[in-house]
């Protein structure tokens, strides 16, 4: 009775000289491990009262004061029906910004979907820019363009840079002859 009265002792000392030492995880992350959230959501508003959602598989936050935050896999949703995603991006909580690089993708409701190296979302103002190109297709048509820009506010697709495009006859793809 004696002998497991003492190894019942010798359990919980060994567990509080543990905790004392720095405890059971001590050592496994170093104070500069940077901050590492599983499938993040952030949820906002635009000036305009435009809701949005950004997403990622993983996120990192390096340590210190206001550094940005790394997305791996991020999503952005706008409730009128935009979606955005990306290989990797990068959320400037500050700045209300967040790059997305890699082949971005991104399509909206009426069926327009289009193809980038990188793309900046300013979350308050709710656009969207880059200046590496588009690529894209939608009901209107085909789409190439240098550097483009999306606004929340007045649903404005403003092209620059080498633009081209082709329009699609309406009459010939429903079938009818031109007279």
């Amino acid at each position: 009775m004696a002998g497991a009265g003492a190894s019942f002792a010798a359990v919980f000392v060994f567990m509080a000289l543990h905790a004392i030492e720095g405890g059971f995880n001590a050592g496994q992350y170093a104070p500069s491990e940077p901050l590492r959230m599983i499938n993040p959501r952030f949820i906002g508003r635009t000036e305009n009262g435009g809701p949005y959602q950004l997403s990622a598989e993983v996120a990192e936050r390096q340590q210190g004061d206001n550094q940005p935050i790394q997305l791996v896999a991020p999503v952005y949703r706008t409730e009128a029906g935009t979606i955005m995603l990306a290989p990797r991006g990068v959320y400037d909580e500050q700045a209300q910004t967040v790059v997305f690089d890699g082949e971005v993708l991104f399509s909206d409701r009426n069926g327009n979907r289009f193809t980038t190296p990188n793309m900046i979302v300013d979350l308050e103002k709710g656009t969207l820019t880059g200046r590496g190109g588009v690529t894209g297709a939608g009901p209107l048509g085909v789409l190439q363009a240098g550097s483009y820009e999306l606004r929340d506010s007045d649903r404005a697709l403003v092209l620059g840079g080498g633009v081209r495009g082709q329009i699609p006859d309406r009459e010939q793809q429903n079938g009818e002859q031109p007279q």
